[in-house]
């Protein structure tokens, strides 16, 4: 079986590859998980988390987005992520580029919550 913090990486990489982010939605959260963007929006299970996603796709042109983990710290189920969200277009370009400090808490290879901190103010301004 996978560590979580493999599980949180695995499912970050998915992003990658056009069609993956919903891919990695639907295999890695349950019905019940949450995603949270402090400050911005919450959701349960993949079909809202995907609802969010189609949001910022069609707001921002984003197919794909390239996780930049510069640190991973795990202990037991819970991981901590340092990274930075590069959103791509259809053509691999960087439309911006977030920095973003998330929690995960994983359970028997699914995803049951994740939190995301960043700066609102630097998303909404395309920094």
């Amino acid at each position: 079986m996978s560590s979580a913090a493999d599980t949180v990486k695995t499912f970050l990489a998915m992003w990658e590859t056009p069609g993956g982010i919903e891919k990695a939605l639907r295999t890695y959260f349950a019905p019940s998980s949450t995603w949270e963007n402090v400050g911005m929006s919450t959701t349960t299970g993949p079909d809202e988390a995907m609802a969010i996603m189609d949001g910022f796709s069609a707001a921002l042109g984003m197919k794909t987005m390239w996780v930049e983990n510069l640190h991973v710290a795990a202990v037991g189920d819970t991981v901590l992520t340092e990274r930075i969200d590069h959103v791509r277009d259809g053509e691999g370009k960087t439309l911006m580029s977030i920095r973003v400090m998330g929690a995960f808490d994983v359970k028997d290879g699914k995803i049951m919550a994740w939190r995301d901190y960043f700066d609102t103010a630097g998303f909404a301004s395309g920094s």
